[in-house]
């Protein structure tokens, strides 16, 4: 069971008093999306995942904490510009701006998932060219992160799987494939290797899609005895 409480902190960026809900306790139940999306109930509670501050717009999962130069980047033309962009829901616009405060800050990693955590809110809006924006970008950040030897998830192929279905949902199919196809040539382990199979069929349907892992289980190919 989801349980709710508030926050009550100070903006770490302009000293405005600040009063967010919280959920708690929430799990996911069930298979999550091919791009790591939770199941309910724990989906639900991504309007909480990152907070603004009512004042100043400062984007933080707790914009209390204190974090280096993250004021100078509020002050930014394109994180101003992007806070209330019309072109995006609400809360993806937050997301954006703390994807914006990440990417300045030399964590491309972190501005990745952020990307792609607004780009969820986009599909639950119906918001289908900003779902594809956010899903480009944050396949972008994610190549900034590996030229940085960084990593989104640690498991070997799990950022080709995440970066196949960014690329494939995004509509860019060529891209997607080649991920599949050259992820496929090392033999991965057995669930990757279930993904990109799952995802090879998708590309060549042409389906922009959300997918489970549990359905790339269904792909698993037999063990030869």
């Amino acid at each position: 069971m989801t349980h709710l409480h508030y926050l009550n902190t100070t903006c770490s960026v302009c000293g405005e008093s600040c009063r967010f809900t919280i959920p708690e306790g929430a799990v996911s139940v069930g298979s999550r999306d091919l791009d790591t999306r939770p199941a309910e109930p724990l989906r639900s509670t991504i309007y909480a995942w990152v907070k603004r501050c009512p004042s100043c717009g400062y984007a933080a999962p707790d914009p209390g904490r204190p974090l280096d130069r993250a004021a100078d980047v509020v002050k930014l033309p394109r994180y101003r510009w992007q806070l209330d962009n019309r072109k995006f829901p609400a809360i993806a616009n937050t997301f954006l701006c703390w994807s914006i405060v990440q990417e300045d800050l030399g964590s491309p990693a972190q501005a990745a998932w952020a990307s792609l955590h607004a780009a969820w809110i986009c599909d639950d809006e119906g918001e289908d060219v900003a779902a594809r924006v956010c899903r480009k970008r944050a396949a972008d950040l994610l190549h900034r992160a590996w030229d940085q030897g960084e990593r989104l998830v640690p498991q070997d192929g799990a950022d080709e799987a995440l970066l196949a279905d960014l690329l494939r949902r995004a509509g860019r199919f060529r891209e997607a494939r080649a991920v599949v196809a050259e992820t496929l040539e090392k033999n991965p382990q057995p669930l990757i290797a279930d993904i990109m199979r799952l995802q090879g069929r998708l590309i060549a349907a042409s389906d922009r899609g959300a997918h489970t892992v549990a359905e790339a289980r269904k792909f698993r190919r037999p063990v030869a005895p």
